[in-house]
């Protein structure tokens, strides 16, 4: 006890005034979270940004690419041209067949008129020309370059970026494009 009577506060315990302090902003983060959460499951807008908001150019496009994945189907496989000659001359004729379709896609962009749209697909197609049609020449390129004693290993189709496959597939399967992926022919 000290002189007026009272007991010292203990060490390690906070006065009311803290205690006060740390229940209020304890309370005001449980606020916080639960306001955070009501906008999201109540106010949040659904839909994915990455589809269009308009359907011309989707319905339009799907028929192009079906058709050019029809065409890369009637190649032979990898597995059915063990020949590095042959497979060279089947995978620069599958990547002639998808240089067309981009640009058949290309050619209906217009059917686009939403500016952030626009944008999106600008990037799709940037995807498809700098990436992966870049890779595929490049692979074309080192098929045609070897020879029969050049290893399977130096033969693999190489990617400059991982991620690519995964944006182009994933915003023509946001916008219903089913067949507007990355073939699976290489």
């Amino acid at each position: 006890m000290n002189a007026d009577g009272n007991h010292p506060p203990s060490p390690g315990y906070a006065s009311d005034g803290q205690s006060r302090i740390g229940r209020v902003a304890v309370i005001v983060v449980i606020v916080a979270l639960m306001a955070m959460w009501a906008w999201i499951w109540f106010f949040a807008p659904r839909e994915n940004v990455d589809r269009f908001a308009q359907r011309a150019f989707p319905e339009a496009a799907n028929p192009i690419c079906a058709a050019a994945h029809e065409e890369i189907l009637t190649l032979p496989s990898g597995r059915q041209t063990p020949d590095v000659a042959e497979r060279a001359a089947v995978v620069r004729r599958g990547t002639e067949i998808v240089e067309t379709m981009v640009a058949d896609l290309e050619a209906i962009a217009y059917l686009v008129t939403d500016l952030d749209d626009a944008a999106i697909l600008r990037q799709w197609f940037a995807d498809w020309h700098d990436l992966y049609l870049a890779d595929r020449w490049t692979h074309v390129e080192r098929l045609e370059a070897a020879t029969a004693e050049t290893p399977d290993e130096d033969l693999a189709f190489l990617v400059q970026d991982l991620q690519y496959g995964r944006r182009i597939d994933g915003l023509a399967n946001v916008n219903d494009m089913e067949a507007c992926v990355i073939p699976g022919d290489i």
